[in-house]
């Protein structure tokens, strides 16, 4: 065998073993459930979710933000959760300071495990989105963040019945109390994003209309 088929050899076994690992870890990324429901009892998946946030953050990019990297975007939207595969998912709407700290100190750990198990693009993409130092790696951030309302919005029944049975929260006004300190919470985070604070109050009342008939004051 020639050198150069030794290497082929040895790159297609290696390429053979990526995409078997990747395989295993797209069925069980699928096995983690969000608390947005996409029927009744039928929870999102985290490969839906991912899915969903690359569309969306490249059309928004694409569009809206002309300086950044769409395929970079892109990138960072599938890497973006994978941690989760290890950890599951914790929702952040409503959620305490001391949760949120447990939350973020959990998804660390799992990342630091996750980089020494994927294959090397992967784990220095997710590497790069953790570090949230690119603009592209901020940006898939915060869309993210507008994800679930556009998810409530879309299914809003079973996702009206979800508020009131995990969050005891029946009346829009009862939602509403949280606003302030979520909103606070986000321009502190994104302060150079002010178009897609922007959109996302718009997609935050469309949200509310579609669950409550009608707009939120």
């Amino acid at each position: 065998m020639t050198t150069h088929s030794k290497k082929m050899s040895d790159d297609a076994q290696r390429a053979h073993d990526y995409l078997l690992q990747l395989g295993k870890l797209t069925v069980d990324f699928a096995h983690v459930e969000r608390v947005p429901l996409y029927g009744p009892d039928r929870p999102e998946s985290d490969v839906e979710h991912s899915f969903h946030l690359a569309i969306s953050a490249i059309e928004i990019a694409a569009n809206y933000h002309p300086e950044l990297d769409v395929g970079l975007v892109a990138q960072f939207s599938l890497v973006h959760d994978l941690p989760e595969v290890h950890v599951g998912d914790v929702p952040t709407f409503d959620i305490s300071e001391e949760d949120r700290a447990k939350k973020e100190a959990d998804e660390k750990a799992a990342t630091a495990r996750l980089l020494t198990e994927l294959p090397p693009h992967l784990a220095g993409l997710l590497e790069r989105y953790e570090e949230q130092v690119e603009p592209e790696a901020r940006f898939v951030r915060f869309i993210d963040k507008l994800l679930p309302a556009i998810i409530h919005a879309t299914v809003s029944e079973p996702n009206k019945k979800m508020f009131k049975e995990k969050y005891s929260m029946h009346t829009l006004e009862q939602i509403e109390k949280g606003d302030p300190a979520r909103i606070a919470y986000l321009k502190k985070m994104f302060p150079e994003f002010d178009f897609i604070h922007t959109v996302r109050a718009l997609v935050v009342q469309s949200s509310r209309e579609q669950i409550y008939g009608h707009k939120s004051t």
